[in-house]
């Protein structure tokens, strides 16, 4: 058969292919063609036998050098359908070129096919091979045509051009098993942004479908933020590669984004990346500084605390040791005339440092608390007289309080304290003029509250205290809580009672925060959690029948050796007869061999490996009715229920009068 020939140009095939206007052929424009054609024609056209790829179902032919110098028509079949080109000779190649899109491979040895040089007049037979070639669904779209020339003389080429293709066809599975199985995302984009193709990875990654985003520009997945620095990377990459690495984010179909490092590669027109989801490790990075800033933040606020602490212990010490020194002289003098007054001063003293310790507790969420289950506007309403006390004259309490609120359980003398403390802010904050409303409503959560961090979803009591004052800047508000934080002027207050709430909130389970508007006052928002328990009736409070003991006998066991001394002259003084031991050994020896005792107190922290508890526990083995009272300065946690359910068990904490050590004594050995 002869074709019409057209002349060569001087320029190679693959330059001819890249400048070819495909946009009118069945393929479309370059920039668009799928990654399995253009990885076929990359190889095509470098190969030194006549190879054409013929793609789609209108059998669109792109082919190489070598192929178009056995056809003579250099650049002209170029776009062509592969049946048109070879129409006076498609009664012999058609069946082979059907079986091949069928998904099989063939290879025609001595086809009886002559193709005649027109300057040469050469004629030759010609063996031809027909390989599939598959899409990135895995279909078969086409196939790649080599011809050679069927004589002993080519035998060697035959065998080359057949291990060409078998090159090919390994390479092309090697590239889509990486394409399929890659752990990292894969995309290829064209030179105006435009999503070409993505792997499987890309798409579980971000949730997408391959209809929903193909053909779209990619720029519409980039986080807002980061598209000036993509495009200006892709500027680069297009240029001269110099980009190396691009961190960028993109946009998850539920709407979150996923953060990107990308590596990419240009071809002249179509640029491939591979990126890395590094959303994770950007997410612990982004942790572990918080919680280095989290860190110094605490430490910053022990330190604030400790500072704080030292001035206020150090002013009450002062306090403290001045009276006692004062009353030394006076006592040495032989005036006792005024020594009443030096012993007021100190207590005063002693007095004002068990209320900063109980609200460092409060507020350290250690203090032990006695919650019971109460109706929040009945216990408030009986509060009124001693939060009107508070206010002054020149005040009003607006109550607002919820129909039928839900049961709550609280402790009666912290939730008193907590609002004793939000009230004198509250006057203060007002100028001693203005009004404060008491507000409570039952709150239902759906979600945590005010993250997943803080309350669960559920039924929850709110407790709202409002003032119309001077309000509280937003960065006053966010230190409020810190222990020693004021606004007060010197001398006006330590800085401890919006701490001493914070902590009541938090260790009756609840949360607080503040609201405020300057100059429109400010809101102290209270939430507690709902309690199913029943409210039990209010039994009245126990009192000693008598003042003074009458000889019973108490062991008292105590690691500080001056309070334990004090207690125990002063237990003697009041009739006591009192055994004391400095730790847990000591205590037991006595037990077992001094014993019995009326009563045992003891302190919950003690020397040498055993606890007050562990104490209490192993003289109940021996006598399981023992009269045990605890007393501790730091109840970290609370006395478990074999302990605190048993009768005759108390617990008191430190700091406390000794007259109130001493009515609980009694109190225990009346009943």
């Amino acid at each position: 058969m002869e074709l019409a020939t057209r002349s060569s140009t001087a320029e190679g095939m693959a330059e001819q292919v890249t400048r070819f206007d495909w946009r009118n052929s069945a393929l479309g424009p370059l920039p668009h063609w799928q990654a399995p054609l253009r990885i076929a024609v990359d190889m095509m056209v470098l190969s030194p036998f006549p190879c054409a790829v013929v793609w789609g179902a209108q059998m669109t032919v792109i082919h190489n050098d070598a192929y178009a110098k056995l056809l003579e028509c250099e650049g002209h079949a170029l776009g062509q359908a592969f049946d048109r080109l070879w129409a006076k000779s498609w009664k012999d190649i058609g069946p082979w070129v059907f079986k091949v899109l069928e998904g099989g491979s063939n290879f025609v040895e001595d086809q009886p096919l002559r193709l005649t040089n027109k300057q040469t007049g050469a004629q030759a037979r010609y063996a031809f091979s027909y390989t599939p070639l598959r899409d990135a669904q895995h279909e078969v779209v086409g196939f790649l045509h080599t011809a050679n020339a069927s004589v002993d003389a080519h035998e060697e080429w035959r065998e080359q051009a057949l291990a060409f293709e078998r090159e090919i066809e390994r390479i092309m599975a090697d590239r889509d098993h990486i394409w399929q199985l890659s752990r990292d995302a894969m995309i290829v984009v064209t030179r105006d942004l435009r999503l070409q193709a993505a792997n499987p990875t890309w798409f579980r990654i971000l949730g997408w479908a391959e209809d929903e985003v193909s053909g779209k520009p990619i720029l519409e997945l980039v986080h807002p933020a980061d598209r000036a620095e993509v495009e200006v990377a892709v500027m680069e990459y297009v240029s001269d590669g110099r980009r190396e690495q691009l961190e960028t984010r993109l946009r998850h179909k539920d709407g979150h984004y996923r953060l990107f490092r990308w590596t990419a590669s240009f071809d002249g027109t179509l640029l491939t990346a591979v990126g890395r989801d590094i959303s994770q490790d950007h997410e612990d990075a982004l942790q572990q500084s918080t919680s280095h800033l989290w860190a110094t933040q605490r430490l910053e606020s022990v330190s604030h605390l400790a500072g704080g602490m030292a001035h206020e212990m150090n002013n009450l010490l002062s306090g403290i040791g001045g009276s006692l020194e004062l009353l030394q002289r006076r006592m040495d003098q032989g005036r006792l005339e005024q020594i009443e007054r030096y012993v007021a001063l100190a207590t005063d003293s002693v007095q004002r440092a068990m209320t900063l310790t109980h609200r460092l507790l409060a507020f350290s969420r250690h203090q032990p608390l006695s919650p019971k289950p109460l109706d929040i506007n009945r216990q408030l309403t009986s509060m009124e007289p001693l939060l009107r006390q508070v206010l002054g004259a020149e005040m009003r309490v607006d109550w607002e309080l919820d129909v039928e609120p839900w049961t709550i359980s609280l402790d009666v003398a912290q939730l008193e304290n907590a609002l004793v403390n939000l009230f004198a802010n509250a006057r203060e904050a007002c100028l001693e003029r203005g009004v404060v409303t008491l507000r409570t409503i039952n709150k239902r959560l759906e979600a945590p509250f005010p993250d997943e961090r803080g309350l669960a979803p559920g039924d929850y009591v709110a407790v709202y205290v409002t003032d119309d004052g001077h309000g509280m800047p937003e960065g006053d508000m966010a230190r409020a809580f810190e222990p020693f934080f004021t606004t007060k002027p010197k001398g006006h207050g330590a800085g401890l009672g919006l701490a001493m709430v914070y902590g009541f909130v938090g260790q009756s389970g609840g949360y607080v925060w503040l609201e405020s508007v300057p100059d429109h006052g400010l809101k102290v928002c209270m939430l507690f959690p709902r309690c199913l328990e029943h409210i039990a009736q209010e039994a009245p409070q126990p009192v000693p029948a008598v003042t003074r003991a009458r000889g019973q006998r108490v062991l008292l066991v105590d690691d500080e050796e001056n309070l334990r001394l004090v207690m125990k002259e002063y237990l003697q003084e009041r009739g006591f007869d009192v055994c004391d031991a400095r730790d847990a050994n000591s205590a037991l020896e006595r037990f077992r061999y001094h014993g019995p005792f009326d009563l045992v107190i003891t302190d919950i922290g003690l020397p040498g490996g055993f606890s007050g508890r562990q104490v209490a526990r192993a003289m109940r083995m021996f006598e399981p009715d023992q009269k045990i009272l605890f007393i501790t300065g730091f109840n970290d946690q609370p006395l478990d229920p074999q302990l605190s359910e048993t009768p005759g068990t108390a617990l008191m904490l430190k700091p406390f009068a000794l007259a109130s050590l001493m009515n609980q004594a009694l109190l225990m050995l009346s009943d």
